[in-house]
């Protein structure tokens, strides 16, 4: 999440735009004919990697077809990960954000091109660009020209605990000219909506825009609105309504301090700890667009709006990207953070999806996806 602006440039280089690692991952023949192949492969692929972890499942339209997990999810304590075992998923964490904004642009509060000042307790404007207003688009789409630079010279990170600093608190402190992370540098030379440039800090807004409107706590909108209606009952923004045995341990070279779980002030762009059944629920409502079990959380209108590309841009969503992995057409997103990497992807054709975690991070990830993929078109 933090560091995701980063990693993201590095892709770049690496010629692979949004799965979240760079580290070398030979080919793989992902063609399986049977469970004990699809396993055997799964586990080799796994044994090959520097990876502590995965959890992960497999789905298709309203199904789960397939769960497993391999490795540790706590080393020192030598328990094993599972399906259940949940982790930080950083910016996955971003479409549960996207999914609360269109639910407010369902219900009129808002419209997508909207200026975000009618909610804002300030003014939010680019500098150079005063004129201009910045949308709930633009910060969806990563064209805000609110940018990450300066912010990322700040180590925010709570250990063991919520960060006790509120969203309002936080972006007081970013957008006020008397705030401790102030700086015009928190916007770029670009007019609003003209060019991508990804950023952590315009998705947090997002959440904290949910709070203004609604004037209902970011997280607790999350759980009323999105999270209990799919029956998600071990997914939460909130490290103290967690219990730490069902998590797993974030190992990174980073992270020295005795209880490596860690928070953010800025969470609604990657604070979000599920584990893979819950996920596999919010991703089949996505699939299914915006429907799960009987229960509809976002039109498929709406849904729809999400899924096309924006800005004349050929992979970027409002939130959401395409890409592709074997020549399959996916939509999702990535996520990684310090002892984190997640995928959540499905492909537009089959309706087949995947998820994928690991508590390292810059986990190479692709191999596996792509033999998930391939077996779920069998199931």
């Amino acid at each position: 999440m933090k560091n995701l602006t980063k990693q993201l440039f590095a892709l770049l280089l690496c010629g692979a735009i949004f799965f979240t690692s760079c580290k070398k991952d030979d080919a793989v023949n992902a063609s399986t004919t049977s469970k004990d192949e699809f396993e055997a492969k799964i586990k080799a692929e796994f044994s090959k990697k520097d990876i502590t972890s995965i959890s992960y499942c497999i789905v298709k339209n309203d199904k789960l077809l397939y769960s497993n997990a391999l490795g540790y999810a706590n080393k020192n304590n030598q328990t094993l990960a599972t399906d259940s075992t949940r982790y930080l998923v950083a910016s996955v964490s971003k479409i549960v954000t996207a999914i609360a904004i269109m639910k407010l642009v369902e219900q009129n509060l808002i419209a997508l091109d909207d200026d975000i000042n009618q909610f804002m307790p300030y003014s939010v404007r680019n500098p150079s660009f005063p004129n201009d207003k910045i949308t709930y688009r633009m910060l969806l789409t990563h064209t805000s020209s609110i940018v990450d630079t300066f912010q990322e010279t700040f180590k925010l990170e709570c250990y063991g605990a919520d960060c006790p600093m509120t969203l309002t608190q936080y972006f007081n402190n970013v957008f006020l000219s008397s705030g401790q992370y102030y700086s015009p540098t928190n916007f770029s030379n670009n007019k609003p909506g003209s060019n991508s440039n990804y950023s952590n800090l315009g998705s947090a807004l997002l959440g904290y825009l949910v709070e203004r409107i609604t004037q209902v706590p970011f997280d607790v909108y999350c759980k009323n609105n999105i999270f209990t209606l799919l029956g998600m009952k071990k997914t939460e923004w909130r490290l103290a309504n967690i219990p730490l045995s069902e998590l797993a341990i974030p190992y990174s070279p980073e992270i020295t301090n005795a209880n490596p779980h860690y928070t953010f002030p800025d969470y609604p762009n990657g604070g979000l700890r599920t584990n893979a059944l819950d996920l596999s629920k919010f991703l089949r409502m996505i699939i299914l667009n915006g429907a799960f079990n009987g229960t509809r959380i976002l039109s498929q209108a709406s849904m729809t709006t999400m899924k096309t590309l924006q800005f004349g841009s050929d992979n970027q969503c409002l939130s959401f990207y395409y890409d592709t992995i074997d020549n399959k057409k996916l939509l999702g997103h990535s996520g990684g953070e310090k002892g984190v990497t997640a995928e959540m992807y499905y492909d537009v054709n089959t309706n087949v999806g995947v998820i994928v975690f690991s508590n390292v991070e810059d986990a190479p990830l692709k191999n596996i996806m792509s033999l998930m993929l391939n077996y779920g078109e069998k199931l």
